[in-house]
């Protein structure tokens, strides 16, 4: 699925989707307005809504209950969505985010 931001393309891969599909209303309509942002305001979005992980990763960040995290990075100027998780540690997992490096790399 593609969203076409203002300034950029959003590439949301399949897993991310479907992940996505499967949470309640009013928690993907947070997570699409989340989306839409990054497609306006690409690298530039961040804090609260966007946080920097290291070595071209990113985390898309829902607040509130549950707590949601989508990874990912920029790729010939579009944004890659690459992972969906539910947060329930105060760190992401080493395993999720070098996932999300993997799946990054392989869309390239």
């Amino acid at each position: 699925m593609r969203y076409d931001g203002v300034h950029m393309n959003v590439v949301v891969f399949k897993h991310v989707r479907e992940f996505v599909d499967e949470l309640d209303i009013p928690v993907r309509a947070d997570i699409d307005g989340l989306v839409n942002l990054l497609g306006q305001y690409g690298p530039a979005l961040s804090m609260p809504y966007a946080k920097p992980l290291g070595r071209g990763l990113w985390e898309l960040r829902r607040t509130g209950r549950p707590q949601i995290r989508i990874l990912y990075g920029f790729c010939n100027g579009s944004a890659i969505l690459v992972l969906a998780i539910k947060k329930q540690r105060s760190a992401l997992r080493h395993k999720d985010i070098d996932l999300a490096r993997k799946r990054l790399l392989d869309s390239e």
